[in-house]
């Protein structure tokens, strides 16, 4: 009897013990490779964000893993949720702080960055020069930046910014690459010249120009730049002509894309 009995507490306690491992070993763990197949079979990002926080998760979210996911077709909003994923939750009675407000700089420093992965990357001013060109009956004059290629690369075809300057003190415009010299270039002034008369435009050109969102000055003293189309593979630069009456002081916040 004794020995039946120690029988059935066995087999009970061998059950629970086989029911709980198999319980832990169904749990799913979502990683990048999980979004990307949800991705490919067409789920919505709402369903793949509360699959997220309904998971749990094991994602790499390093740089590289963060581009692997962008080039995957995964939304910007799929790849906040897998940053945050990780992170502590924030006070209840705390407002949730912006990504975009804890990178951007602070409205007393002059600069320009590229918010990318929830971090800011501080762009810097490319080398660039005015070079002047006349003729017998015309006369035209360039901005000149050192190299065909930017420095700084990006993949993102629709990229945010956060600048000092609005749009139409720092436009984008798309540079062209130089067809003798290893340079950039952008037409800032033409002109024509006649025996009695003539006439010269100065300034960048409403061509050269990437049509930006609009975007208001934010309590920080920022604006908020971001190209209404996505950007074609090239170079690009925000040309400063803040107090230079439509000109170009010659600062030059390059970048390409590939």
């Amino acid at each position: 009897m004794i020995g039946s009995l120690r029988l059935r507490l066995t087999l009970v306690l061998a059950a629970l013990a086989l029911f709980s491992a198999t319980s832990l070993t169904a749990q799913e763990v979502l990683t990048n490779q999980s979004l990307i197949s949800m991705k490919k079979a067409g789920l919505s990002d709402s369903i793949i964000i509360s699959k997220i926080k309904s998971s749990q998760t094991k994602f790499d979210a390093s740089t590289q893993g963060l581009i692997g996911l962008k080039n995957a077709g995964l939304s910007d909003q799929v790849i906040e949720a897998v940053v945050n994923a990780g992170a502590a939750p924030a006070p209840a009675a705390a407002a949730p702080a912006a990504p975009a407000a804890a990178a951007a700089p602070a409205a007393s420093r002059e600069s320009i960055v590229h918010l990318v992965a929830g971090k800011a990357v501080e762009l810097v001013p490319a080398n660039a020069s005015m070079e002047f060109s006349t003729g017998f009956f015309d006369s035209k004059s360039e901005l000149v930046l050192q190299g065909r290629k930017a420095t700084y690369r990006i993949a993102d075809k629709k990229p945010v910014f956060y600048s000092t300057w609005s749009a139409n003190d720092a436009p984008l415009v798309r540079l062209k690459p130089g067809s003798d010299h290893d340079d950039r270039n952008l037409k800032i002034s033409s002109g024509s010249f006649a025996p009695f008369g003539g006439s010269v435009k100065y300034g960048v050109r409403s061509e050269d120009k990437v049509d930006m969102e609009a975007s208001e000055k934010d309590a920080r003293g920022l604006f908020k730049l971001t190209p209404k189309e996505p950007l074609k593979p090239g170079e690009y630069g925000f040309v400063l002509t803040y107090g230079m009456a439509a000109g170009a002081s010659g600062r030059v916040y390059d970048f390409g894309v590939d």
